[in-house]
């Protein structure tokens, strides 16, 4: 990560790796998951793999710039990402009513990556976590 965050910013980066993140996790979803009741698999999964994944994924490769690359830190947010979903996500909800409840927390997450941006003077790095090495 922090060598391609050389060639990236913290959100392109975040991009990248939230994708290949919700990429990583495309096989296991519908094996493990009989939540899509009704919603065709073509459109569940990129709901809810593509919709949080890439948001959350800014936001960590934020905290890990601010932090001068603390892996502790990363490793906490990710701990902190299944905690929040087993706590909060509701029982029994499937479907169209699950997509709609990974949109909402993806808008949630993208809203909290503006605000992070805002508050940065609409930058999101502050500078690159290791010297760039010819």
């Amino acid at each position: 990560m922090p060598k391609v965050r050389l060639r990236h910013g913290v959100f392109g980066m975040g991009l990248y790796v939230g994708l290949v993140w919700g990429g990583w996790h495309f096989l296991s979803n519908p094996w493990a998951s009989s939540a899509s009741s009704g919603v065709p698999l073509v459109l569940f999964l990129p709901a809810i793999l593509f919709s949080f994944l890439p948001p959350y994924r800014v936001l960590m490769v934020w905290v890990y710039d601010r932090t001068g690359g603390s892996l502790p830190v990363a490793i906490l947010m990710h701990a902190s990402l299944v905690a929040f979903w087993l706590i909060s996500m509701p029982r029994g909800i499937a479907g169209g009513a699950l997509v709609g409840w990974y949109l909402a927390w993806a808008a949630a997450l993208w809203a909290a990556v503006g605000v992070v941006a805002l508050a940065n003077h609409g930058r999101l790095a502050r500078r690159p976590i290791l010297k760039r090495v010819a």
